[in-house]
């Protein structure tokens, strides 16, 4: 589903996820890879960490935040 048709699924006025800002995307450099973090406010708060993979999002939650110091390790599911 391209994102003009999640768009028009969605009612966001009853939800505070945002619908983006309508700035074109970056040009793609060859060889490179998107990733996306998202800080996800739930029933529980938590991070989603999305990467590009054979051109598709692949999404991970981190339950227990992002780790900030070098070393540290938090388990992605």
């Amino acid at each position: 589903m391209g994102l003009a048709t999640y768009r028009k699924k969605r009612d966001f006025a009853l939800t505070a996820e945002p619908k983006g800002s309508g700035k074109p995307l970056p040009k793609p450099v060859r060889g490179s890879s998107r990733f996306v973090i998202q800080k996800h406010d739930a029933s529980r708060l938590h991070y989603d960490f999305r990467l590009e993979m054979d051109g598709v999002l692949k999404s991970w939650a981190v339950p227990k935040g992002l780790p900030w110091t070098q070393g540290q390790k938090h388990l992605a599911v």
